[in-house]
This record gives C-alpha cells, structure tokens and sequence, in this order.
C-alpha cells in the first residue's frame, strides 16, 4: 500500500511536467533529480546487517551496557579481544579507550566497531543484544 502512495506523486510528477514551458525544463530535471533521489531512502527501518537497525531506550547509555549485553563475555573472553588473546592487538574489549579507537562517536554506521560486528567479518559471532548495544552506545555519544 505505501509503495502505491510512493509513486502517486511521481506519477502526477510527469503528467504536469509535459504542461511546463521549455525554459522551465532545468527546473524540471532538477525535480525529477530529487524525486529520484528521495526514493533511496528506505520507508522502514531496516539495515543491511543481520539485525534490524535497533530502537535505543536510553539516549546516552554507558560502555558498561555493552558488557550488560555479552560484548566482554563473547568478544574477549572467547580467547579474542582479551589481554593475550589473538586479537589483543586491536583492543581488549573490558577497555573503555581502546574500544573507543574503532568508534566514530554518534555515528554507527561510520564506527568501525559497528561496522565489522554488524555486517563484517565479526558479524557471525555477535548477537542482536550486542549488535544494539554497540549501535546505541556509539549513537549516543560512546560515553564512558
């Protein structure tokens, strides 16, 4: 149904544009640019990542949510993002200012951390509890 409603305009769109004059036609094309561009734009809120895009609750929630959620407990005491463990050498996930190299504060979908945990190469083995926390403490400013 909403996809029906999405191209009424479109349609109308182009019925009105044959009455515009010539000299009016950049104005058009710039128009039917907009138009084309606007509908890249998804109606729901969805992801590309195994997770819908989460809803956050808090606005500004703290890095312990992550461990709240299994980040620690997955991501490094699985012998990974540990002190010793085979990816120690990017960050030990108990560690505030080490995480917080791989965040782009407020922004999770330009956030490394995000990124890898919600469609790279970590996407297998997180959770959606993890994959919410992450998102939510990254968009609400990745406060300590």
């Amino acid at each position: 149904m909403i996809k029906i409603f999405a191209f009424l305009p479109l349609t109308f769109l182009f019925i009105t544009c044959d009455l515009i004059s010539p000299k009016e036609s950049d104005d058009r094309s710039a128009i039917i640019g907009l138009l084309a561009l606007s509908r890249t734009s998804s109606l729901s809120n969805t992801s590309t990542a195994r997770f819908p895009t989460p809803s956050c609750e808090v606005s500004t929630p703290a890095f312990s949510t992550l461990k709240d959620a299994g980040f620690e407990s997955t991501c490094g005491q699985s012998g990974c993002h540990i002190t010793g463990g085979s990816a120690a050498n990017k960050f030990r996930a108990s560690l505030y200012s080490e995480v917080l190299t791989y965040v782009n504060s407020g922004v999770p979908s330009t956030s490394l951390l995000y990124r890898e945990q919600s469609t790279g190469s970590m996407s297998q083995y997180t959770t959606q509890a993890i994959d919410k926390a992450i998102y939510c403490w990254i968009l609400g400013g990745a406060k300590q």
